[in-house]
């Protein structure tokens, strides 16, 4: 009712007062009731944007009674002993975490304001609330002792619109769900024990779930890859020039560019060297900034999946360009001359002879100081500065009307022929060196050393930036040894790699659609159906949407990607699940072999949704199989209005929202069959003796994996392994580089 009001725009009172009873519900001592609610909730989650238009404070007062409830079941849930109890509260975490993602970010960090007096002192986010209660579900209730770390308690909720101790009729617990005599029971193995420890942490794995996922996707799904796409599909064989198989091999444990790490006993690391692109500043990875030729990539295994991160490091901005090459100083010759440059307007000549013959040549600057930039070569640089002062300053003349730069007078005491002897002895002194450096020139050690810039050197190790990256990250300290190890190489840990990458890290359901005409009562007719009516094929479309079978990445639920089971099916994905539909019509059917194939595909499926066009009611032996536990009909009325039948084994639980002589509208049939197929097939699931959810699966996967090939050190041994994680057998060229 509430989702068909939401349909047609309503904003009826009633809907709060309706929500209200499921929220009530959800902490109801019957847990069958309560378990109901929850299913409900999951479902009002596709609707979470038309609850924002019509009943805009819904969503959120959804959210903070779920935390709320949570808060309130979780210590008498810890010392129950009952399954039934922390299954409760598993599901109260996954449906709140599916309204969380369905929430916008902005609405999530609004203040959240109890109406109690002690709570008003301090704001706290929804958001805050909702890590507060994961973290006391993870290390348990008596973390809500510290009035800190309390999330929020029903009675803050407390309102006009809500009333959470509203009293409900009491309602007697349901008989036991397993029938001994059951058909389904006679094939399961008989369990004489429950592992108390698997029981003892389904809340907090589940809680550590919900919490991974909030930090990994939360304002981040659908990624760029589609919807289908949770996690990372790279391995460690990708772009490894190492490697040459296309999966996981031993020829791995040989590579000198990867190892194999243990962060907290939980998560999977994994450092690979790779080569960066060519001809790319940084590999691609730095937006042009200079870097090495060498990138860093991580891939990280935890309980919410697998992801990839490259890295690089960065030097800085780009070269440069259009630098001069590096210059050496040489030393020139006195006897190449250069070219003289013509006088400039400031500047005046003036020869004086000497008595030997000698011409010197003086430059006479009238206005500006001789500076380095200004003197050439065979000017003297003092002689131009005395000859400027003299000049500019008159009054600092010795002798007026005579420069400085002229020389003075010969002394009295010194004759003629003593004054040539010493200047020839000069002359004489400079030939002979001039001639010493024209012999010599070439001579090395006449030449001052040249000073070479140093050529980049490229690291010999080809683990180098990794452990580079690992030092920098604190990972090779002291503090990090209790907390970061090395995994074990061996072909096992291969195997099991392998296959925790093959587990899906979502809840994943394959369900079958059937097409039943009028007039057809046998296999072999419903089976041949290539297609069906308008309203049928919009019933399908409204399931998922279409995917191409032959590029699909998510879950194919058996399906091939070699068109031999159809080109397209209807699919639907979020952060938490994933289901694919087996559609009769569009499979192959032209040949005996592909009816055997579409048989065998839809029949193996727990759960069938069939629609039915025929007068008559549908009989479950139409289509003969061992499964089909649950069979969801559905029967078109006038005015697009469907009656739904629901046909289900004695032993399966109840669940919801659609109940047998539901009458439904047309608009919420595909979400409402939908959401009850999903429950079905999770109502089947728990029937299974000691059946692990995915994260349970994975998070076990994880364990045994830490168990078994956790490799411990000695800091010497980590350090060395981290050094060089495979001996060299030949050494690096550039082209390795």
């Amino acid at each position: 009712w509430i989702c068909e009001e939401l349909v047609h725009e309503s904003h009826h009172p009633q809907i709060k007062e309706a929500l209200n009873v499921i929220c009530v519900s959800l902490k109801f001592t019957n847990k069958t009731v309560a378990h109901v609610a929850c299913n409900m909730l999951h479902m009002l989650v596709h609707y979470v944007p038309r609850l924002q238009i019509y009943q805009p404070d819904s969503p959120l007062k959804i959210i903070q009674i779920l935390i709320a409830t949570i808060t309130h079941l979780l210590p008498s849930t810890e010392a129950s002993s009952y399954e039934m109890d922390k299954r409760l509260v598993v599901s109260l975490l996954l449906c709140l975490l599916d309204w969380i993602m369905a929430l916008p970010l902005k609405t999530l960090l609004q203040p959240f304001h109890a109406t109690g007096a002690e709570s008003d002192k301090t704001e706290k986010s929804v958001l805050n609330c909702i890590y507060k209660v994961l973290h006391g579900c993870v290390y348990g209730a008596q973390c809500f002792s510290n009035p800190r770390y309390f999330p929020m308690s029903l009675s803050d909720l407390a309102s006009v619109d809500y009333d959470p101790f509203m009293h409900l009729e009491n309602l007697k617990e349901p008989e036991p769900l397993h029938s001994p005599d059951s058909e389904r029971s006679s094939k399961l193995q008989p369990v004489t024990e429950v592992k108390t420890q698997m029981q003892h942490g389904l809340i907090s794995i589940a809680a550590r779930t919900v919490i991974t996922h909030l930090v990994n996707h939360l304002g981040h799904y659908p990624m760029s890859g589609g919807p289908a796409m949770l996690t990372s599909q790279v391995c460690e064989n990708h772009d490894n020039h190492y490697s040459e198989s296309t999966e996981l091999s031993p020829e791995l444990f040989e590579s000198p560019n990867i190892q194999f790490f243990v962060l907290n006993n939980t998560t999977l690391v994994s450092c690979i060297q790779i080569r960066s692109e060519e001809n790319m500043p940084g590999g691609g990875l730095s937006a042009g900034l200079a870097s090495a030729n060498s990138n860093v990539r991580i891939i990280v295994r935890d309980l919410s999946g697998k992801y990839s991160w490259d890295s690089a490091i960065l030097y800085g901005p780009p070269s440069v360009s259009g630098l001069s090459e590096p210059t050496s100083l040489m030393l020139s010759l006195s006897h190449q001359e250069k070219p003289e440059e013509p006088p400039t307007s400031n500047e005046c000549l003036e020869d004086i002879t000497v008595k030997d013959g000698l011409s010197l040549q003086f430059k006479r600057f009238r206005e500006t100081v001789p500076t380095w930039d200004t003197i050439r070569d065979e000017e003297d640089v003092l002689d131009e500065l005395l000859q400027y002062l003299g000049v500019t300053s008159p009054e600092c003349l010795q002798r007026t009307g005579i420069s400085l730069n002229i020389p003075a007078p010969q002394p009295v005491c010194i004759s003629e022929k003593q004054e040539n002897d010493v200047i020839n002895a000069i002359l004489k002194q400079h030939t002979e060196e001039k001639e010493f450096v024209e012999k010599h020139f070439n001579d090395l050690n006449m030449k001052a050393v040249e000073q070479d810039e140093p050529i980049p050197q490229k690291p010999q190790s080809a683990f180098y930036y990794c452990r580079l990256l690992l030092s920098i990250l604190g990972m090779n300290s002291w503090d990090k040894r209790r907390s970061f190890h090395l995994l074990k190489k061996n072909e096992k840990l291969l195997r099991e790699l392998r296959n925790l990458d093959s587990r899906q890290c979502r809840e994943t359901h394959k369900i079958a659609v059937f097409y039943v005409a009028e007039g057809q009562e046998d296999k072999h007719s419903i089976l041949t159906n290539t297609g069906g009516s308008q309203a049928y094929e919009d019933f399908v479309a409204g399931l998922g949407w279409e995917v191409n079978l032959t590029n699909h990445c998510g879950f194919m639920g058996g399906l091939q990607k070699n068109k031999s089971t159809g080109l397209t099916t209807p699919y639907f994905a979020t952060s938490t699940v994933e289901v694919i539909f087996h559609v009769s019509t569009r499979m192959p059917s032209d040949s005996d072999d592909s009816l055997t194939k579409k048989l065998r595909h839809l029949g193996n499926d727990e759960v069938h949704i069939v629609w039915s066009e025929h007068t008559r009611d549908y009989r479950r032996g139409i289509i003969p199989t061992e499964f089909g536990d649950v069979l969801i009909v559905i029967y078109p009325m006038k005015n697009h209005m469907f009656s739904i039948q629901i046909m289900k084994k004695p032993e399966v639980p109840f669940f919801g929202p659609l109940f047998d002589g539901a009458i439904v509208n047309g608009k919420v049939l595909p979400i409402m069959v939908r959401a009850t197929a999903i429950n079905a097939s999770r109502a089947l699931k728990s029937l299974i003796p000691l059946y692990q959810n995915f994260y349970e699966e994975r998070a076990r996967y994880l364990q045994t994996i830490v168990q078994h090939h956790l490799e411990p050190t000695t800091f010497e041994d980590f350090a060395a392994q981290v050094f060089s994680p495979a001996p060299y057998h030949h050494l690096p060229s550039d082209a390795d580089h």
